[in-house]
């Protein structure tokens, strides 16, 4: 089983190559399914993540407001391409959300994970990998 670190990476990944897919094709199918992956991933790391990043992780009440603040964005911009009929502005809207999402993967990567490897231990990193391999199962 991944850890939370290795499976949120993983998702980071997936992304990345949906966004590479709607930029060669422009297909608003592709559109939905990143609006739909991150919905999900939004979630669980609200609902998993950022609670131990809390109460766990020196200064990560600091990292958690940050990172949810950039969730709204996101959820903003996401908002936005639901309503998007026109494809040129479809186009447009997604390089924002990228331009987003690539800033929030960086400083997860950069910043908030390592924090989490050195303060959580490997047990709690697990378990709140189940956790969220079990959420987004259930989505």
């Amino acid at each position: 089983m991944p850890n939370i670190i290795e499976l949120l990476k993983q998702d980071h990944r997936e992304v990345e190559g949906l966004f590479a897919s709607f930029e060669s094709g422009r297909r608003s199918a592709t559109a939905d399914s990143i609006c739909e992956e991150l919905e999900v991933h939004t979630a669980a790391e609200e609902t998993f993540v950022y609670p131990a990043l809390r109460e766990a992780v020196s200064g990560g009440g600091h990292l958690a407001d940050e990172a949810e603040g950039e969730h709204a964005e996101a959820k903003q911009i996401i908002g936005r391409i639901k309503q998007t009929r026109d494809p040129d502005h479809l186009a447009d809207v997604m390089a924002e959300l990228k331009q987003a999402i690539e800033h929030h993967v960086e400083e997860e990567e950069g910043t908030v994970f390592p924090k989490m490897a050195s303060d959580l231990g490997e047990a709690e990193l697990d378990a709140i990998g189940a956790n969220v391999q079990e959420f987004k199962a259930s989505k």
